[in-house]
């Protein structure tokens, strides 16, 4: 049996089909929102004001960002999310029906199906050192060659309110967090 990719390939992945993607907005764009780079926004999917998007973006059906939302680019964002008010997403790949709520951060990380990360949550991605992010991968922690690589979220996980997740931590599916704590 083949061995399987590691994890943060996906998000190379995603920015390589990200980049050939031609722009494409069936949603509702607020006319005091910014989008300046490609976007793809599916049906039903609302961009709040204030919010920009930068770089290439795709958004699904019936997604609602903002608003005063910050999007940057090489990030996917699967149908029925929501990305709360003051929120920013970088480089990431967020799945169907996952919540975002306000005042956080998600850099360079995969949330998976039906997440909810609380108010003022930080996935970090990147070490005060500045050197490699470690991510577990086949049972060894293994160096990703990424010096900006956020977490990954198992699916139907809930993290509670102002927790910070270090960089290149896996949480499994179902995990829970208790409000404030940290994930090393």
């Amino acid at each position: 049996m083949p061995e399987e990719a590691p994890p943060w390939e996906l998000l190379d992945t995603a920015a390589a089909e990200l980049a050939a993607m031609p722009a494409d907005i069936r949603g509702t764009v607020h006319p005091q929102a910014t989008v300046a780079g490609v976007l793809q926004l599916g049906e039903g999917s609302c961009i709040l004001p204030g919010t920009l998007i930068e770089g290439y973006v795709r958004i699904g059906r019936n997604c609602t960002v903002g608003p005063h939302a910050y999007i940057r680019g090489c990030t996917v964002i699967e149908d029925n999310c929501r990305i709360g008010h003051a929120v920013e997403v970088k480089s990431s790949i967020i799945r169907r029906g996952t919540c975002v709520a306000h005042l956080s951060y998600v850099g360079d990380s995969i949330l998976e199906e039906d997440v909810n990360l609380g108010g003022g949550c930080i996935c970090s991605n990147f070490r005060h050192d500045a050197g490699n992010i470690r991510m577990p991968h086949g049972g060894v922690l293994t160096d990703s060659g990424r010096n900006k690589l956020g977490c990954i979220i198992g699916a139907h996980s809930r993290i509670g309110c102002n927790c910070t997740i270090l960089p290149g931590r896996v949480l499994p599916p179902c995990s829970a967090t208790q409000p404030g704590s940290v994930v090393r």
